[in-house]
């Protein structure tokens, strides 16, 4: 069977020690930049945009946004001031920190044995750096990105959420369409590649020289622990499973809650408008319509019974037929960013009542008029469910399209 393999990038495929990799980063990039700002400025600035970064758990806007909103204005400069220095300060400054990386010949190899078995291929890096220093550091292990077809490189303009959220990773499935296979992650971080991977319910391989026994107890009975020489083994073990993980935990729930509009929003953005509201079939939805219905749904059906479970005592849920709504609404005629700006806002407002929720508010109970009784627990994995199944038809109706 296929598999979809997630890898990280430092002291996984590249060796690399980050925090020294990133203060010597920080250092060349203020010197450039110091002549038309502070260093200590530069570093406050920086510091304030990376955090809001980390600290991103709604689904608008690209990690690239959130920096700009915050870096800029703490300096006082637009961002077009000042990419001449910062476009040349990738092309010859930040290569120079390649002697403090050294490539590693287990994961070319590795990666490697990866495309020869035809597996799915992710570089899951935290993307907080632009797409220029990641291909950069692909290049230096080995791995450059002209000579491997990866399925997706994460970076700061193409992903909306970061490590540690479990958000990070279903944006990777959701962006590939949520694959019909194995899906696993492979790194060397148990804060931000392991334990955030195994709350959406991938298998992991922990790289440690430590077994680690107590940070095991909670894993995925098929990840695993070890060094880089037995990742390759325990892949081909994984590919012989017929299991696709199951996505149904609260972590999971809630990260495919939030990577559903950002991966539209990445589809959308390679997407002409002017075929948003064309329809592959006479009978299949637009892309706008897909939208509107997403929209429509969150809007008047999911935020309602979210609020009606978590305000009364065992609710009646009455069943809504809402797939005529795209028709009986006149959908087609619609804007399609406006629709898509719409189901981002309504999927906002569902996120802000579950993201901070108790556990024991999950198990509240309801009565549904077609599923007899349930929690919102159970409704809210409806929801997820729902997400994936538009996810699949927009990303067909757009290669249908283009």
């Amino acid at each position: 069977m296929s598999l979809t393999v997630l890898f990280d990038l430092d002291d996984t495929l590249l060796e690399n020690d980050i925090q020294p990799f990133i203060q010597r980063y920080f250092e060349l990039l203020a010197n450039t930049l110091a002549e038309s700002i502070s260093p200590q400025q530069f570093l406050q600035a920086m510091q304030h945009a990376v955090y809001a970064m980390l600290q991103k758990q709604m689904p608008a806007g690209t990690l690239e946004n959130t920096f700009d909103q915050v870096f800029y204005p703490a300096l006082g400069v637009s961002k077009q001031s000042l990419k001449e220095k910062i476009d040349d300060f990738y092309r010859t400054k930040f290569p120079l920190l390649k002697e403090l990386t050294r490539p590693r010949d287990t994961a070319i190899r590795l990666v490697e044995c990866a495309f020869e078995r035809g597996w799915q291929v992710v570089i899951a890096t935290n993307p907080l750096f632009p797409r220029t220093a990641i291909e950069q550091r692909l290049a230096w292990a080995g791995l450059p990105v002209d000579h491997f077809p990866y399925s997706l490189v994460t970076t700061y303009e193409n992903s909306h959420f970061c490590k540690p959220h479990p958000a990070y990773f279903a944006e990777i499935l959701a962006v590939l369409r949520w694959p019909q296979m194995p899906a696993v992650m492979v790194g060397n971080s148990w804060e931000d590649d392991i334990l955030p991977a195994e709350k959406l319910g991938l298998p992991t391989f922990f790289l440690s020289g430590d077994n680690q026994a107590a940070k095991s107890a909670s894993r995925n009975p098929l990840s695993k622990t070890g060094i880089l020489e037995d990742v390759l083994a325990w892949l081909d073990t994984i590919a012989q499973n017929d299991g696709v993980p199951s996505y149904d935990g609260i972590a999971a729930i809630l990260a495919t809650l939030q990577s559903t509009p950002a991966a539209l929003e990445t589809f959308a953005s390679a997407f002409p408008e002017e075929l948003w509201n064309q329809r592959p079939e006479p009978k299949e939805w637009s892309f706008t319509e897909i939208l509107c219905h997403l929209r429509d749904v969150d809007r008047e059906v999911n935020l309602e019974r979210i609020e009606m479970v978590l305000k009364e005592n065992r609710p009646f849920l009455p069943a809504a037929m809402t797939d005529g709504w795209v028709e009986t609404r006149n959908c087609i005629s619609e804007n399609g960013r406006t629709a898509l700006d719409g189901f981002i806002s309504a999927r906002s407002e569902i996120l802000l009542r579950l993201i901070n929720l108790a556990e024991k508010d999950w198990q509240r109970p309801a009565r549904h008029a077609i599923f007899g009784p349930t929690t919102l627990k159970e409704l809210v994995g409806f929801v997820a469910t729902h997400d994936r199944i538009h996810i699949n038809q927009a990303w067909q109706t757009i290669q249908t399209l283009t």
